[in-house]
């Protein structure tokens, strides 16, 4: 796990294995440090497996640098005044990825699920530098397509997903583009018995009116310092991470706030994070909010 305090001076990392779902993560993270103006760092990391023992061991380690000084070249070449740093390491890929993020400023990862569950895409490598990473991790699906109208959309529970709603305005500013803050909640009924229906718990308009208020007030001093940024606030009711899934499915990134939690069994992703990784088709960011923040 990544530990100590949080010293951005590498721009935004992208973990690189040559995989197609790496290929669009630094297709993606070098675009994005490009926009920002910050230097792009590319990390690739040879299993021990693949060393330990290993006549051909040097073998491996040659055909890795090269690949990772062939990506970095197509970056420069993407982007020529982009400052292109790298590094190879060896042993497990999340946590050199992890001891890296504690110098940058977002980590952006491809998917490489290779479950027996259809439809599930993330791998566990960026499963775990999600749930551990303390800077924004963004997750490249392999199949993310092209937009022609830029927007970040971002889900938004309540006061302590600012820092999430701040991160989608940045990230849309850059593109040029807007921001859709997706509130979604439940109408709250008094019980649930087969074969009968039962009440609602209050007045579905008060309700909508109350998360509505709710969902301005958040966004008020946002609006406030970001003026030149469009921001369309939709508030809608359903299962949160399908609502955001269906909202961005045409969307440049999707954001979600990973609220980080106390206790002996602290959980690391909440589900609506869990299923939006999962099953997203566009950009995934993930903005880890501190525990003290919730």
């Amino acid at each position: 796990m990544s530990t100590g305090t949080h010293l951005p001076d590498l721009g935004i990392l992208v973990g690189y294995d040559g995989s197609p779902g790496g290929e669009r993560a630094l297709v993606w993270g070098a675009r994005a440090a490009a926009d920002a103006k910050t230097p792009l760092y590319l990390t690739m990391v040879v299993p021990e497996a693949a060393l330990g023992g290993h006549a051909r061991t040097d073998e491996v380690r040659r055909g890795a640098r090269a690949l990772l000084d062939e990506a970095a070249a197509r970056s420069r070449a993407a982007h020529p005044h982009l400052a292109v740093e790298t590094s190879l390491a060896e042993g497990p890929a999340a946590d050199a990825i992890l001891e890296a993020s504690r110098r940058a400023e977002t980590i952006v990862v491809g998917t490489r699920g290779h479950g027996g569950f259809a439809g599930l895409l993330l791998g566990s490598v960026s499963l775990r530098v999600c749930a551990h990473t303390t800077c924004p991790v963004v997750v490249v699906p392999e199949e993310a397509d092209e937009v022609d109208t830029p927007s970040v959309v971002v889900g938004v529970a309540d006061h302590s997903d600012t820092p999430a709603v701040e991160f989608a305005v940045e990230r849309a500013r850059l593109i040029g583009g807007r921001v859709i803050p997706v509130h979604v909640w439940t109408l709250t009924m008094a019980g649930y018995f087969p074969g009968v229906v039962a009440p609602l718990l209050g007045d579905p308009l008060d309700m909508a009116a109350t998360h509505d208020h709710l969902l301005t007030e958040i966004l008020a001093p946002i609006r406030a310092e970001a003026p030149d940024v469009t921001i369309e606030a939709m508030v809608t009711t359903g299962a949160p991470a399908y609502a955001l899934i269906g909202v961005a499915a045409h969307a440049d990134l999707l954001v979600v706030a990973a609220h980080r939690a106390h206790g002996p069994f602290p959980m690391r992703l909440g589900p609506t994070t869990h299923a939006v990784l999962h099953h997203a088709s566009c950009p995934v960011a993930v903005v880890p909010i501190p525990a003290t923040a919730s």
